[in-house]
């Protein structure tokens, strides 16, 4: 599935770059161009390193070093340091507010695994998962918001279903369940008392109101599609603007439309399709108790992975349109998920069985793009 997911990447490359031909901007191509190389980067490489002998080790390091950025990152725009200086809106040394918040909210579903399968240190993992939605809350960014708390909270529903199935730490269910709506008002307060503006208009929106950046997106939306429609073939060019009106169409779909044509459509639809069955395949089986207890840190992450690159594509409907500011966001998590799951179907040998060496473990990486 990984290799087919890859080569659909390879494709659109491949259509990025012949719309140099046409496009007004050929520079602007290499932005669709290294969303895409990113996948080429990281998947494999994270694959080779979860079949080392120590592979469960070194991705425990690598998702450490995500959480690590991902509260830096936080804390940055917290305190108001450099780039992070904000009036409503914070940008953290991202270009827009978006990114941030993309980047803020595909992190919170790892911190939120990592809380739940750590023996110790959990305060500090709690006091970092804080920190991350307050940053998110001061980006500004309403659909990252929506999508990074309501994100956590699949996890968090993900994990109890998985906890239920196997009859574990009943009273941990019952106390999610109890805390999961005190959470959400939790998380309103702190947006109405951090951002009001942005309150405001997530209000204005979750009550059938019509909030200006929706109508701003509607419009924006509505002129994509007419370029796209112009040129249904070959669109207008990869990583192509609006004009001057915006760099990109601020939905996955109809970005690919408008700049490379029902092709580029097609391929990402595709390669989303393709994500979904990646998604499905790992956690449906997670959750049916095909990952043994043994394994919980393993599943659990899984999960978490698993919902960071959720977030990512359903914030692509209306934020970012896969841009190359917040792509790794998509591929690390999603190279993650495979690696976790291969760790499912490749468990750990018992003490005093032989491990792989690592050439002897190279080809189980390779079965894993394979599949």
């Amino acid at each position: 599935m990984a290799t087919a997911l890859l080569t659909t990447a390879g494709l659109i490359i491949i259509l990025s770059l012949l719309s140099m031909l046409h496009a007004d901007n050929p520079m602007r191509t290499m932005r669709a161009i290294f969303a895409q190389i990113f996948g080429f980067a990281t998947i494999p490489a994270i694959a080779a390193l979860s079949a080392r002998p120590d592979g469960s080790l070194l991705i425990d390091r690598l998702v450490s070093a995500m959480i690590i950025m991902s509260v830096a990152t936080a804390c940055i725009v917290i305190a108001g340091l450099g780039g992070a200086k904000f009036a409503d809106r914070a940008e953290g040394y991202f270009k827009h507010a978006n990114q941030l918040g993309i980047a803020l909210s595909a992190g919170l579903p790892l911190v939120g695994a990592r809380l739940v399968t750590a023996r110790k240190h959990r305060m500090l993992l709690a006091g970092c998962l804080v920190a991350v939605l307050l940053g998110l809350v001061k980006s500004g960014s309403k659909t990252n918001f929506v999508v990074g708390v309501s994100g956590l909270g699949l996890f968090f529903a993900l994990y109890a279903v998985y906890l239920a199935v196997r009859r574990q730490r009943p009273l941990t269910v019952i106390a999610g369940v109890i805390a999961a709506p005190l959470v959400l008002q939790a998380a309103l307060f702190i947006l109405q008392s951090l951002n009001p503006r942005a309150h405001r208009l997530l209000m204005t929106q979750l009550s059938g109101g019509e909030a200006h950046s929706m109508i701003s997106r509607e419009r924006l939306w509505s002129i994509s599609i007419d370029l796209g429609l112009a040129h249904p073939f070959t669109g207008v060019g990869a990583g192509q603007p609006i004009g001057d009106i915006a760099p990109h169409s601020h939905n996955l779909f109809i970005e690919y439309f408008r700049t490379l044509g029902v092709p580029g459509v097609g391929l990402i639809t595709i390669m989303v399709l393709l994500v979904v069955v990646i998604l499905v395949g790992a956690v449906v089986p997670t959750l049916l108790g095909q990952g043994k207890s043994k394994y919980a840190s393993t599943n659990a992450m899984l999960l978490g992975s698993a919902v960071c690159v959720w977030n990512y594509l359903v914030a692509n409907q209306m934020s970012d349109s896969f841009g190359p500011s917040t792509a790794p966001f998509f591929w690390i998590p999603l190279a993650l998920l495979i690696a976790y799951r291969s760790m499912q179907r490749s468990p750990t040998p018992e003490i005093g069985e032989r491990r792989l060496t690592y050439y002897e473990a190279i080809p189980g990486a390779a079965q894993t793009l394979g599949t």
